[in-house]
């Protein structure tokens, strides 16, 4: 689920559970590195991607021309 409701606990959303992949402000990481980083916290890849989604909406990422490094907005 990608956000809490009656059902599922902010902790088991995506969107509370995306907090674990937030790092200090103009850290840059790989997206791979990102993942494997976070397998414990996202086994399911679909769940790691709308979390990233969820931080980018949020404008807390950005990915560099490659698509391919995350870094970390204030």
């Amino acid at each position: 689920m990608i956000y809490p409701d009656k059902f599922t606990s902010l902790d088991r959303s995506v969107m509370g559970k995306s907090t674990q992949l937030l790092r200090d402000p103009g850290t840059q990481i790989t997206i791979s590195r990102l993942r494997t980083e976070a397998l414990r916290a996202f086994p399911d890849v679909t769940e790691f991607i709308l979390a990233l989604d969820v931080l980018f909406s949020l404008g807390k990422i950005e990915l560099d021309d490659s698509g391919e490094v995350i870094t970390y907005v204030g």
